[in-house]
């Protein structure tokens, strides 16, 4: 059975609000048709003669909608997180260059945030609201892949927030340059200091993909055929769902690009920091699954921790750290390139080969 719900399943319990007609800065032909496209794009329900014995093609999505803006809440205004969760819808209305609609999937507050939203005005892009109890962040997260009309979709914590404008933009410059299936881009903390250098972190953080999450689902623009294909997340796990998706997403074949853009801040208070246990917990089954998958490796539970937590192989499976370098030269594409990134992707190596030897298991 599909973890992601069928969209006859959710439709007419969506609330649409339009996006305000843009007004045209000049009176050219050109103009005019392009405010008539925009006007045309508008709705205020969703089709419920869908069947509901399968999934939404993405022939159905309507009006030419690139990009859908995802994001899941649960009482954020009780919680304090009012004015952050404002900065959250206007940083995607802000957006510009693309077609993109905000799908906001709350989880049955009871704190006025649906009244609240409904109040919010200021929409330059399409915003449509699901209020319905759900048994946490990742069944909400594919309820959005169900209702999202857009070719591609993005998950935006209602805590984090876009502050460049130009985003959504770069990453889908990147997406028709590489023609891949997701993006992946350097975060920005909620604490204003920058995770890492954006033309640098890629050399770094992407050779050990296999033991720890190198980058943030804030930043991946996900083609949304990719995620149906995957099932999208397992709501069996509670922290780390998403870092499962994109090890699913690499064996199912999918590509990333780097997109040179650091346009997301992400709150580093979240679910995950808050129950780092558990994270590292489901971190080390999901790998286990995926190294007996992927490379019919039959690790221990311990085995896998000892990666986690250390961020090495042991010696015996230094095969694997030697295929993950191929296959990160075969899967994320558009990272920076040149003698630097060769010369760091080398040190890293001989690195990792001594800390393999002197492992301890």
């Amino acid at each position: 059975m599909s973890r992601i719900p069928s969209i006859a399943e959710l439709a007419g319990l969506v609330i649409a609000k339009e996006a305000h007609p843009v007004a045209a800065h000049t009176s050219t032909d050109e103009n005019r048709r392009v405010d008539s496209i925009k006007s045309t794009c508008r709705f205020n329900q969703i089709d419920v003669s869908i069947p509901s014995n399968r999934r939404v093609d993405l022939k159905e999505a309507s009006c030419e909608i690139e990009i859908t803006v995802v994001t899941v809440c649960f009482n954020p205004l009780a919680s304090g997180r009012r004015e952050v969760f404002l900065k959250n819808l206007d940083s995607v209305q802000a957006q510009e260059g693309v077609n993109l609609e905000h799908l906001i999937i709350d989880g049955a507050s009871t704190d006025g945030t649906l009244e609240w939203l409904k109040a919010y005005h200021n929409t330059k892009h399409d915003i449509r609201i699901l209020s319905l109890p759900d048994k946490g962040i990742y069944e909400a997260m594919n309820r959005g892949i169900a209702l999202s009309r857009g070719k591609y979709v993005i998950f935006l914590g209602s805590d984090d927030y876009f502050h460049h404008p130009g985003g959504m933009l770069a990453s889908m410059t990147r997406i028709k340059e590489f023609g891949c299936q997701f993006t992946f881009a350097p975060v920005r903390f909620s604490d204003k200091s920058i995770r890492h250098n954006p033309q640098l972190a890629p050399q770094w953080r992407l050779h050990r993909f296999l033991v720890s999450w190198c980058f943030s689902h804030q930043t991946m623009l996900t083609l949304r055929s990719a995620l149906l294909s995957v099932d999208g997340f397992d709501i069996a796990y509670r922290s780390a769902a998403d870092y499962d998706l994109l090890l699913r997403l690499i064996a199912d074949g999918a590509r990333g690009c780097f997109v040179p853009c650091t346009f997301a801040t992400f709150n580093v208070e979240g679910f995950s920091k808050e129950n780092r246990d558990l994270a590292i917990q489901e971190c080390t089954q999901i790998l286990q699954d995926f190294y007996r998958y992927y490379y019919s490796a039959e690790m221990t539970y311990d085995e896998v921790a000892y990666i986690v937590k250390h961020r090495v192989y042991p010696h015996r499976y230094m095969y694997i750290y030697k295929d993950t370098q191929k296959l990160i030269r075969e899967r994320f594409i558009g990272v920076p390139g040149g003698l630097k990134a060769w010369l760091s992707r080398w040190f890293n190596y001989i690195k990792y080969y001594l800390k393999c030897r002197n492992s301890s298991i």
